[in-house]
């Protein structure tokens, strides 16, 4: 089965915002209002591997090979900085966890304290308790600390993320008109 991942790129040339999909099999790059039934009308019409554009309302479609692996190219590093998002969403999924369950486990000493409180004869259980909780609290503010420094490396792909988008949509913008120069780019109703 086709799997197909979505990447929105919202355009960031001047008073210029062209729609395009760019299907290339595996992945799916699409700007500016393509919807799911759109997309597959299009797939329809032109098979699995196109990219199909409107630029100054004309619609255009690129089947050409060549031209294809260098759109494909364009959009490459962008999906290698997604992938090292995507890794550092999983560290801090099992970093939640950890926190979570150390969470619980504060939780239930914080009852066991609540309980012993008034009795006078548990008070070396009430020092061993306030120990534990504190050894917890400690790993909380480490995993913390490994949380925020995930959360900077991800603000910092995010910044690259988006450098990379406003990048391919310069170049991209570029090489649609000059598909349609040379005649790469056929156009369509």
């Amino acid at each position: 089965m086709l799997s197909t991942i979505l990447f929105a790129t919202v355009m960031t040339v001047v008073s210029h915002h062209p729609t395009y999909v760019l299907s290339s099999g595996q992945h799916m790059a699409s700007c500016n209002g393509a919807d799911t039934e759109d997309i597959d009308t299009l797939r329809d019409r032109y098979g699995d591997r196109f990219f199909w554009y409107r630029d100054d309302g004309r619609s255009y479609v690129v089947r050409d090979a060549a031209a294809l692996d260098a759109i494909e190219e364009l959009f490459r590093p962008q999906r290698e900085v997604g992938r090292e998002q995507s890794a550092l969403g999983r560290k801090q999924s099992d970093l939640g966890r950890q926190q979570s369950a150390l969470g619980r486990r504060q939780s239930e000493l914080g009852r066991e304290q609540s309980s012993l409180a008034w009795d006078p004869d548990r008070r070396e259980r009430m020092r061993e308790l306030g120990d534990q909780m504190r050894d917890l609290g400690d790993q909380m503010r480490g995993l913390g600390d490994k949380m925020r420094d995930l959360g900077d490396q991800m603000r910092v792909k995010g910044d690259e993320m988006r450098a990379l988008g406003r990048d391919i949509d310069r170049k991209l913008h570029t090489m649609m008109r000059d598909f349609a120069t040379r005649g790469v780019a056929r156009e369509v109703d």
